[in-house]
C-alpha cells in the first residue's frame, strides 16, 4: 500500500454545506459493495452505469431505484478525487460486504462527506456516549435538527415532511454502519474500525495540514467513539505495523507517515 501523502489532491471532506439527500436510502452497504465489486472486475464507471440502466445489475430493482443508488454511490465515494481512496475502497470490498474492513471504510467516507450526519455524531451522539446514556432515537436527531434550523437560514426552508424523512434516514444510516444497534430499543454502539481505516483518518488529517497532537485530539475519532486514550493506543499499533512513526512525551506528539 502506498502511504505517501500527495498534498496537491483536492479536499476529501465535504463539510462546507449540509446535504439533505445523502441519507435518503440509508447505508446502501450491499449495493455499494456490488458496485465496487464490478470495479474489481475491471469495469469502468460508465459501463457499470449502462449495465444498471439496462437491468444487467440489480435487475430486480426498479429503474428509478437503480439510478438513485448509483447517484448515492457516486456522490459518497466515486466523486472523491483521490485515486488512493478509490483503490482502498476496492481493496476493502474484497473482504466482503459484512466485513469490518469494508463497513468501517464505507462509514468513514460517508460521514466525512455528510456534514449533518458528522455533526450529529461528533456532538450529540458523542455527548450521550460520554454520559453513558446509550439510548438513541429519532427524537435525539430531531432535537439536533431543530437547533440546526435556528442557526442556518438555508435549512429553514426544509418542509416538515422532508425533515421527518431526513431524521429517520439519518438514524437508519447510522444503524446500517453499526453506530446504532437494536430494533425496538435502539442504543449507541461503537462501530467497527480496523487499523487500515484508522490510517485513513491519519492520512486525511495530514492532508488537511494537522500534525502531532492536533491529529490525536481531532474530533474525527469521535466518528468511531474513540477518546484520546483509544486513539493513542491505535497510533501505537499503527507504529508497530510501521505505517506511521509515533512518539508521545507529555504534551508533545510526533506523528509521521512511514514512506515505503
Amino acid at each position: 500500500m502506498d502511504k505517501r501523502i500527495d498534498k496537491s489532491l483536492t479536499k476529501i471532506r465535504e463539510h462546507d454545506h449540509y446535504s439533505l439527500r445523502n441519507t435518503i436510502r440509508a447505508g446502501c452497504i450491499y449495493e455499494c459493495w456490488l458496485f465496487l465489486n464490478e470495479l474489481v472486475k475491471g469495469k469502468g464507471s460508465n459501463k457499470i452505469r449502462r449495465d444498471l440502466a439496462d437491468g444487467v445489475i440489480l435487475g430486480n430493482y426498479a429503474f428509478s431505484t437503480r439510478m438513485a443508488l448509483w447517484k448515492i454511490f457516486r456522490v459518497r465515494y466515486l466523486n472523491i478525487s483521490d485515486p488512493w481512496v478509490h483503490s482502498e475502497l476496492i481493496s476493502a470490498s474484497r473482504h466482503g460486504p459484512e466485513s469490518p474492513e469494508f463497513i468501517s471504510l464505507l462509514y468513514l467516507y460517508f460521514i466525512l462527506r455528510d456534514r449533518l450526519a458528522f455533526e450529529f455524531v461528533v456532538e450529540t451522539v458523542w455527548s450521550k456516549w460520554l454520559a453513558h446514556d446509550l439510548s438513541i432515537g429519532s427524537e435525539d436527531c430531531s432535537r439536533f435538527f431543530t437547533e440546526l434550523l435556528q442557526q442556518n437560514e438555508i435549512i429553514q426552508k426544509v418542509t416538515s415532511e422532508s425533515k421527518g424523512k431526513l431524521i429517520r434516514n439519518t438514524i437508519s444510516t447510522l444503524h446500517d454502519f453499526g453506530l446504532v444497534t437494536g430494533k425496538k430499543h435502539r442504543v449507541i454502539s461503537r462501530p467497527p474500525i480496523v487499523l487500515r481505516t484508522a490510517f485513513h483518518i491519519v492520512r486525511l488529517l495530514l492532508l488537511e495540514g494537522l500534525s502531532g497532537k492536533e491529529i490525536v485530539e481531532s474530533k474525527d475519532w469521535r466518528i468511531f467513539l474513540l477518546d484520546q486514550h483509544d486513539v493513542s493506543r491505535m497510533m501505537t499499533k499503527l507504529s508497530q505495523e510501521k505505517w506511521i512513526k509515533y512518539e508521545k512525551s507529555g504534551s508533545i506528539v510526533i506523528l509521521e507517515v512511514c514512506n515505503e
